[in-house]
């Protein structure tokens, strides 16, 4: 009998110790769950470096103080990982209701595109114009925001530094210089026609800019009472000016990535990125 009872409170004993451990486990799962669906920080990640991260309360940069990019320009894929308390980056369980969504202050300098293969927790930035911007990300749970971010700041540049127009001779009647300094004019004479003008334009490095894909130009003009102007039919990147009567007009360009149907002067271009925007160039009728 005692034997018995020996063995009965052993076997309880085993019993009660199992219970306990997957209890433990269980607890512990849960608790780090619990830890990993509720973010403290966020990082953002792009060719397996993180380029920006908030943790413990601080936005910080791998380089510099915020984000950069050119106009036109669109980012390889940024990929989100929320950090939890403890400093894990983890990735919520879309299935449970979870997902990223994001907060732009100024959608003129910088939009947000995902692409369906992108996935739920990646991105990528696209420069739409030239200026500053603050984006926040939020952690979205079903129809409320678990978390929000402190705003990541974003720069964007101008692609294209300056530029010229060139008469059929090759020389440069026209430069505009990196800091929009215009050095020149169009001159045509009363009831003729001058050209054709070629615009060239170059890079933050000084190289002319390959125009012959994906760009297009614009251009629009003021006084055209003095002076039209049309596109050259033999070059896309070259215009006619007619001198109507004598006085002054203004023009100035437009570089624009994309192709729209309409090209030329004052045509729309909502679903297009406008990468360099010329000072007035005067045009002189004599």
């Amino acid at each position: 009998m005692k034997f018995y009872r020996l063995q009965s409170l052993i076997l309880f004993t085993v019993l009660l110790s199992l219970s306990l451990l997957f209890a433990s486990c269980e607890n512990s799962a849960s608790v780090e769950e619990e830890e990993h669906s509720d973010p403290f920080g966020v990082a953002l990640i792009l060719n397996g470096v993180e380029i920006a991260k908030q943790e413990n309360g601080v936005v910080s940069y791998a380089e510099g103080d915020h984000l950069e990019l050119k106009v036109g320009e669109e980012t390889n894929l940024i990929t989100v990982r929320w950090i939890a308390e403890d400093g894990d980056r983890f990735v919520p369980d879309e299935a449970e209701g979870y997902g990223l969504q994001w907060v732009i202050d100024n959608e003129a300098v910088t939009e947000v595109e995902q692409h369906e293969e992108d996935g739920a927790w990646s991105f990528h930035l696209v420069g739409t114009g030239t200026g500053e911007t603050e984006i926040r990300f939020e952690l979205f749970h079903n129809d409320h925001s678990d978390f929000t971010s402190l705003p990541f700041e974003v720069h964007v540049e101008e692609a294209v530094s300056g530029m010229e127009l060139r008469d059929d001779t090759g020389s440069a009647v026209v430069t505009v210089d990196s800091e929009g300094n215009v050095t020149g004019s169009i001159d045509v004479a009363s009831g003729s026609q001058a050209g054709p003008f070629t615009l060239v334009f170059f890079d933050d490095q000084g190289g002319e800019l390959d125009t012959s894909s994906e760009y297009e130009l614009e251009w629009h003009t003021t006084g055209t009472e003095f002076a039209t102007i049309t596109a050259d039919t033999n070059n896309p990147f070259s215009i006619m000016v007619d001198g109507v009567t004598a006085g002054q007009a203004e023009v100035h360009f437009e570089l624009i990535k994309g192709h729209s149907e309409d090209g030329g002067d004052d045509h729309d271009h909502d679903h297009e990125t406008v990468v360099y925007e010329s000072p007035d160039i005067a045009v002189n009728v004599n």
